[in-house]
């Protein structure tokens, strides 16, 4: 019988290792670019959703892919350019006004000799063709698809990337400092930065602005879990309060919902709730953001709130599902009258915080701020 365990756990453990994700072979291969191409890119892809283990997967290729020389050998490219070569003794004289007329010119360049050089040994410029390295186009390939990740993945998923990654493809903590101090804190696409800067370097980026005496610092980032149902959500300070930075997903029955019915969606962008259901939406200590909540964040509280957002979309009063990935909408506890409640709404491709009215009957996100 133990025996027949022992077999039993033995096949269960081949299954799992043969099931685990793998790099592709043709990174290995000299051949195999373009296959190796397309697994990295969709590694990528899975990555800019936060998938962890694709992010994991997508270093491992890299590590792979840079061990295979045909892949990172430089491309050899003839190009033009001008040369300094030594005249011939027959055209020394005419060589020689020539090399000193130039070296007084307003076209002198750095590489040009003076007038004293030109005198010991004329030269004159010549057009050539030349062969000089360029980058390989994988190198080309991972390099600027390295950068598109880190940039466009959600910002909690940075430090991942930098793992992957490493800094010589994206901005070292030298450079995240010198960004950092240099931006304006107020701006979304610096705001954005920051944060994906900040979580790729945690508490040592900190210390170095610390250290400068830095008027920006990290967003702290913390969290508290909803008794009702154990859901974990991310909070930050927005001046005096204390904000969920996450879309609650508290279950009201009949009158919230999952975008499209979709399970999933409610773990990516939070539950969609009628004007009443968002009322009873938050936990005990929190309650729905008003708005004197949304009109009390800073021009900085807005930049960075606006990276925190999740494209959720919503549904309408027939339960029809729209905008998701592209914008979002967040009840307030605010009425204009008895059939439409204001929101605050935002567009992945703007950085304002819009107010508006909405029919009480649409599915709407929620922020939750701490009493």
């Amino acid at each position: 019988m133990k025996k027949f365990f022992l077999i039993a756990a033995l096949l269960m453990s081949s299954a799992a290792l043969a099931a685990a994700p793998k790099v592709s072979k043709a990174c290995s291969k000299a051949n195999g670019e373009q296959a190796c191409s397309e697994s990295l890119i969709a590694l990528a892809e899975q990555g800019k959703s936060g998938d962890t283990s694709a992010i994991e997967l997508y270093g491992q290729t890299l590590g792979a892919i840079r061990k295979n020389k045909k892949f990172m050998k430089p491309v050899m490219v003839k190009v033009d350019t001008l040369v300094w070569e030594t005249c011939k003794k027959k055209e020394k004289n005419d060589c020689l006004s020539a090399c000193i007329a130039r070296t007084d010119s307003s076209f002198t360049r750095e590489d040009a000799p003076d007038s004293a050089a030109c005198a010991a040994n004329p030269q004159k410029l010549v057009a050539k063709k030349v062969s000089v390295p360029t980058p390989s186009p994988m190198k080309l390939l991972i390099d600027s698809l390295s950068v598109d990740v880190f940039w466009a993945s959600p910002f909690h998923v940075a430090s991942n990337w930098l793992s992957a990654v490493g800094d010589s493809v994206i901005p070292s903590i030298d450079s995240a400092v010198t960004f950092l101090m240099g931006n304006d804190p107020a701006d979304f696409i610096s705001a954005r930065r920051k944060f994906h800067l900040c979580d790729a370097y945690g508490d040592s980026l900190n210390a170095r602005l610390d250290s400068l005496n830095a008027p920006v610092r990290c967003p702290v980032i913390g969290s508290v879990v909803d008794p009702r149902d154990n859901k974990t959500y991310r909070v930050e300070r927005f001046g005096e309060k204390i904000w969920m930075i996450d879309n609650i997903s508290f279950d009201v029955p009949d009158s919230s919902a999952c975008y499209d019915g979709d399970s999933l969606n409610c773990d990516l962008y939070g539950r969609l709730y009628t004007f009443g259901a968002a009322q009873q939406a938050c936990p005990e200590g929190f309650h729905a953001a008003t708005d004197e909540d949304f009109d009390a964040l800073s021009a900085v509280d807005v930049a960075d709130f606006a990276v925190t957002v999740q494209f959720g979309g919503y549904f309408n009063q027939n339960g029809i599902c729209t905008l998701v990935g592209e914008g979002t909408y967040f009840w307030t506890t605010n009425e204009e009258d008895a059939s439409r409640g204001f929101v605050r709404n935002l567009f992945s491709d703007a950085t304002n915080l819009d107010k508006a009215s909405v029919d009480k009957r649409f599915g709407l996100s929620v922020r939750c701020v701490q009493e």
